[in-house]
């Protein structure tokens, strides 16, 4: 967990919460599995709750667990604040994520603004909505910038601005520039990003809320990298989804609107605890 303050069986408590699996906690922390039944038993008596359950073989959390998660989430992330204080005279050094669209297309002249400051020092991870997430609930990172849909009730978060979500194809392409009905659309070859992508979910939602899926496409492809997608929308037999920064500078690629699929997206900044997020946020971005 990188929290020197926190007993150990927090840690085997945090551990455990992720992996719900004794055995493979144990296995990760480099312990016995009743060793890790200790940690477990000591917290519950000292909270007075049950923390976990089984039914069957199958763990559960309970939910006076999900409440203790969220509150130790806090506390790493305050003590993390607590070390950096003490630490501002050697400069400042931020941990930060940012979904693909964001981190490819939209903070690039944050991160370079926040460097020119000669003190300044950074580590920027550039991953989907899945990934940033779990770092964020392990504290190795200060704050995540996620595009599209997360767990709005789990995570602490506000809004960075809003973005059209649009069709993008080859400048060439017959749906650029147009409006064009989704059955068309659903008669192309689709590009989409990886399960776990933001972007990914925001356009399967909006499938799901008309009554298709993925599978009506023609075909559909998925790649994880956007500057590979953009690559092979840009020779015209293919489309994309995205948000519309991803088209803005490619003179080969244009957008297009689906027929009653009108859709904005959120940027917003998540985080596990507010106070020392917003202090994180405010320095990045100069405010």
């Amino acid at each position: 967990m990188g929290c020197a303050m926190l007993d150990h069986r927090v840690t085997t408590f945090m551990t455990l919460f992720r992996e719900m699996n004794y055995r493979r906690t144990a296995e990760v922390l480099n312990m016995t599995q009743p060793g890790v039944t200790q940690h477990i038993q000591y917290l519950e008596k000292h909270y007075g709750v049950k923390l976990f359950f089984y039914d069957g073989r199958q763990l559960h959390r309970t939910r006076e667990a999900e409440a203790l998660k969220l509150y130790l989430d806090r506390a790493v992330a305050q003590e993390r604040t607590l070390q950096e204080t003490f630490s501002l005279s050697e400069g400042v050094h931020l941990e930060i994520g940012a979904t693909k669209t964001i981190g490819e297309f939209v903070l690039a002249s944050v991160v370079s603004r926040f460097l020119a400051e000669p003190a300044h020092s950074l580590t920027f991870m550039i991953d989907n909505t899945e990934k940033l997430l779990h770092e964020l609930e392990d504290s190795r990172l200060d704050f995540a910038v996620i595009e599209g849909v997360f767990d709005k009730a789990k995570y602490g978060y506000h809004l960075y601005q809003k973005e059209s979500y649009v069709g993008i194809c080859a400048k060439r392409h017959p749906f650029a520039g147009r409006t064009v009905p989704l059955g068309d659309v659903f008669g192309q070859t689709l590009i989409v990003r990886e399960p776990g992508s933001g972007t990914r979910l925001l356009l399967e939602q909006a499938i799901r809320d008309r009554g298709y899926s993925l599978e009506h496409f023609a075909r559909c492809v998925s790649i994880s990298n956007f500057s590979v997608i953009r690559d092979v929308v840009a020779q015209g037999t293919s489309v994309t989804f995205g948000y519309a920064p991803v088209a803005e500078d490619r003179a080969d690629l244009a957008t297009f609107e689906v027929e009653d699929m009108h859709i904005t997206g959120e940027f917003n900044f998540v985080y596990c605890d507010e106070d020392a997020a917003k202090e994180k946020i405010s320095l990045f971005f100069g405010q």
